[in-house]
């Protein structure tokens, strides 16, 4: 007599699933254990409660969301990241983390949550694919913990409960570091293209600031990828063509944009995209006066980087000064006058 046994397994095969069960985003993949997809939806479910806690009283980030205004009424605000609906002024940075933001308010009107809603999107998916690169590297309870922690974290959940450019800029880098440990585990030129595309799109969400981790990305495939060393060099000069044409694609707009039909770049004192994003908000911040075109950062209003001065430098300082609080004030007035604009909501 055969008895037939039938045993439990914690994992699940493909054998174990029900036709279509793929379509059943809550069933665990093959190979994985029953309990990792379920935990995953619920630590996904936990940082959308918290990042959107407070969704409808976030406030809002005036100057931010002064711009996010403007491009979302006007097109020509939208690609050039204008401060006011007439495309006059820009911000004084690269307003690439607004565009979610613009988008949101255009399709659901001008309110603080829809301003804050895109950063919540965010969030989530950012602690979705940490889960994703940490279970690869150490397994699925590993990825949870990595998750639950980020989820958790009170200063993330402020990041990504607010109207602000770092939550783009964490998600562009997470989902950076997903696609290069992808390519530096199987050498494939493809994942690594798409690293350097999100450390790109970083680059317009915050600039410089994404392009701390290329060293460190640089070394180490370098030293792991399972592929000959003049392949490697190959593929990672491919790379940086892309993540830089990806970071820089803003600024060559802005450059080679006839001045007549662009807005003045903001943070420059001769209208120059590259002085406004390697000067005003990078290089000079360190060693002031190093990209020439930049507006000081620390003059104390004197235009000599220190607190005291006169004369040329002093004047024209202030003069550059008083340029930047009249262009605000234009785009500011625009921007009120765009409140009787039937497509937004009231705040």
């Amino acid at each position: 007599m055969t008895i037939l046994r039938t045993t439990s397994s914690t994992t699940t095969s493909p054998g174990d699933e029900p036709p279509h069960s793929r379509l059943r985003f809550w069933r665990s993949p093959a190979g994985q254990p029953r309990w990792a997809r379920p935990a995953l939806l619920g630590v996904a479910a936990l940082a959308a409660l918290l990042y959107a806690w407070n969704i409808t009283s976030s406030g809002y980030a005036l100057y931010y969301s002064l711009a996010a205004r403007s491009m979302s009424v006007s097109w020509k605000a939208f690609l050039f990241t204008s401060l006011d609906p007439a495309s006059t002024i820009t911000l004084d940075k690269i307003g690439g983390f607004l565009w979610p933001q613009a988008l949101s308010a255009r399709v659901f009107g001008f309110h603080a949550w829809s301003l804050t809603l895109p950063q919540c999107v965010m969030g989530v998916i950012t602690v979705l694919v940490l889960y994703r690169v940490v279970r690869r590297w150490q397994g699925p309870a590993a990825g949870l913990l990595a998750a639950g922690l980020l989820a958790l974290t009170p200063v993330l959940a402020s990041l990504f409960g607010h109207a602000m450019e770092d939550g783009a800029l964490v998600m562009c880098l997470v989902l950076a570091a997903d696609q290069y440990q992808r390519a530096v585990a199987t050498a494939r030129l493809r994942s690594l293209l798409l690293s350097g595309l999100w450390i790109g799109l970083g680059f317009q969400a915050k600039m410089m600031a994404a392009w701390i981790v290329v060293p460190a990305l640089l070394v180490g495939y370098l030293v792991a990828a399972p592929v000959r060393l003049r392949r490697r060099l190959g593929q990672l000069a491919v790379a940086g063509v892309v993540l830089f044409a990806v970071s820089l694609s803003w600024v060559a707009l802005m450059t080679f944009t006839p001045k007549a039909d662009r807005p003045y770049a903001d943070g420059s004192t001769n209208n120059s995209a590259f002085a406004m994003v390697f000067g005003y908000n990078g290089f000079n911040r360190i060693h002031p006066g190093l990209v020439k075109g930049a507006i000081p950062v620390f003059d104390g209003g004197t235009g000599n980087g220190s607190t005291g001065g006169s004369g040329e430098g002093a004047g024209s300082g202030g003069g550059r000064r008083a340029m930047r609080t009249r262009g605000r004030a234009r785009a500011g007035v625009a921007a009120v006058r765009c409140r009787t604009t039937p497509t937004l909501g009231t705040a």
